[in-house]
């Protein structure tokens, strides 16, 4: 069932993974270094309303020590951001560029766009920020499609595998529910994966999580865990985070033996807009 390919990563990362039900490809380059920035001491805020109305969290939380945020107000993708390029191993009909990815108007758009008969589609990936163990949070929202999908991950840092951690997927249509998947082997060496779905509106602005710890695995949806993962299927080995779009939502529905297209349409173009994303550790 996985089919990956290898690269040099002497100059650029460069990281491939396989696109199925609850299995997301990437293939990625770096980009320049964006450090966010912080208001003087006894300074007036002028920083415009985020576009989802929710500012990027700021600073440690109970449990946990914030190492990283962005809120994608400087108008380049920093270096801690690579974006995909190429064909994803094992999804004919995907193809990334890092000309789908934009940084505009306070925000992160993974743009997926028919070129010549083909959905081109936009990816990144936070590799430099890979941990053993974290919580991450996404704040987003997607246009209805029934050809893009998306996917927010976590991916191990040594390229091996299984593990992987599938936070947030939609694999197309008018975007009612969220799947979450967790990919690993077991003791006699078998690929298992395990599947739970959330309900929401999510062409509108939510907040997903993953919070990582060891022996457990809760995914967090405006700040409340809805779903939990433990014991032998938890990684224990550093992993980053990926965020991207896919296409071909009709094709694989149709492999997998789920209804059926069309449901919401598939626009000439579709975005996945991303507010912010914050990283931690465990404090």
């Amino acid at each position: 069932m996985i089919s990956r390919e290898r690269f040099s990563r002497r100059s650029m990362r460069i990281a491939t993974a396989l696109a199925t039900v609850g299995v997301a490809a990437l293939l990625v380059v770096s980009c320049d270094l964006k450090l966010p920035s912080f208001a003087a001491a006894g300074s007036v805020d002028t920083a415009p309303e985020p576009p989802s109305g929710v500012p990027a969290p700021q600073g440690d939380i109970p449990g946990w020590r914030q190492i990283f945020r962005d809120d994608f107000t400087n108008p380049t993708l920093g270096g801690q951001w690579s974006r995909y390029s190429g064909t994803p191993g094992g999804d004919p009909y995907s193809q990334w560029s890092p000309q789908q990815v934009h940084v505009e108007d306070g925000m992160l758009t993974l743009e997926s766009t028919k070129l010549g008969g083909r959905t081109v589609t936009g990816g990144v990936s936070n590799w430099p920020r890979a941990q053993k163990y974290g919580k991450w949070d996404v704040r987003f929202r997607a246009d209805a499609s029934d050809d893009v999908t998306f996917h927010f991950l976590l991916w191990p840092q040594n390229e091996q595998w299984p593990p992987e951690i599938d936070f947030a997927e939609s694999f197309g249509g008018p975007r009612q529910h969220l799947d979450a998947f967790v990919h690993w082997v077991d003791a006699q060496g078998i690929h298992r994966k395990n599947q739970q779905s959330v309900s929401g509106d999510f062409t509108q602005w939510n907040t997903v999580g993953v919070e990582w710890v060891p022996g457990e695995i809760r995914y967090t949806l405006n700040g409340a865990v809805w779903g939990v993962e433990r014991g032998d299927r938890v990684p224990d080995l550093p992993m980053w985070l990926g965020l991207q779009a896919q296409a071909g939502g009709c094709e694989k529905a149709v492999e997998n033996v789920l209804p059926g297209c069309p449901v919401a349409g598939s626009p000439a173009s579709t975005k996945i807009e991303i507010d912010w994303v914050s990283v931690y550790a465990p404090a």
